[in-house]
């Protein structure tokens, strides 16, 4: 079984490239911004996860592997970037689960150019290794 959350692309302040003001002044203003991108990552997406949970009516679902769809337009990102752009998303959706991030296995990161509507969104797939029956 999988699920799949779908959400826009994480703020380019939780890049780990983003841009480190040099004053301290600006450091603590970038700093309050990211914890606050953060926060509201990780609870759009446990909310998400947990609608998704209660649609398939998976309340046990145990994923131990997840993989990252990051559809952009444009200049083709890093993988890296994408990944820990993604972090505070990941942690919110194993808090519905209600595990630790450190028992999921990623899967695989792909990055799709797309010039249609899905462009600017990031779909996080978990899975649990089993194989449906049909």
């Amino acid at each position: 079984m999988e699920i799949t959350i779908r959400l826009r692309h994480p703020g380019r302040d939780l890049s780990p490239n983003a841009h480190v003001p040099m004053t301290r002044r600006g450091a603590i203003v970038a700093n309050a911004k990211k914890l606050e991108a953060k926060k509201g990552l990780r609870t759009r997406a446990y909310i998400l996860t947990e609608n998704e949970l209660k649609k398939h009516d998976a309340a046990a679902f145990r994923p131990c592997t997840y993989s990252v769809r990051w559809l952009y337009k444009g200049s083709k990102p890093d993988a890296d970037n994408c990944l820990a752009r993604c972090k505070a998303a990941i942690d919110g959706a194993c808090l519905a689960f209600n595990i630790d991030d450190g028992e999921l296995d990623l899967a695989g990161i792909e990055r799709v150019h797309t010039l249609d509507g899905k462009a600017g969104f990031v779909e996080l797939t978990f899975t649990d290794g089993k194989e449906e029956e049909a």
